[in-house]
């Protein structure tokens, strides 16, 4: 994110007017417009008091690198914030946002060495399907959480 030398979303546009911008990823969260291999998605930040400390990405439906590898939800947690709950809060959030859209289960993986973030899935009621292989010989853990 952007202290950590990136953005809140990576997929964002500083080159287009805000409204634009907005106007953008609204139409990719209805399917419209969506770059490449995209499928309909949505960016979440997670604010707590003014202050961005994580964020979650959405994706209402999945390509193939998604139903083996990405999952419905990806999410992170600025650094600085780690370890106070708002993981597995930004988490529980985004499954029930995809449960309401009629999205369940839902799929979220992690790097198999990712043990916060395996904790984060299990203490949501995530089911481990399995461990895959991944990107660059990182293995992947699989869960489904309803």
């Amino acid at each position: 994110m952007a202290a950590e030398g990136g953005h809140w979303s990576y997929r964002y546009r500083p080159d287009l007017p805000w409204a634009d911008y907005v106007a953008l990823v609204r139409g990719w969260e209805e399917g419209r417009d969506l770059p490449g291999d995209f499928v309909a998605n949505a960016d979440l930040v997670a604010d707590v008091d003014g202050v961005v400390v994580g964020r979650s990405s959405l994706r209402f439906e999945l390509n193939d690198f998604l139903r083996t590898l990405g999952g419905h939800i990806g999410y992170a947690v600025r650094p600085q914030f780690r370890g106070r709950g708002y993981a597995k809060e930004i988490l529980r959030q985004s499954v029930e946002l995809l449960r309401d859209r009629g999205i369940s289960p839902a799929l979220v993986t992690c790097d198999d060495d990712n043990l916060a973030s395996a904790r984060v899935i299990e203490a949501n009621g995530g089911v481990l399907e399995g461990i895959v292989p991944g990107v660059a010989h990182i293995p992947k853990r699989r869960y489904w959480l309803s």
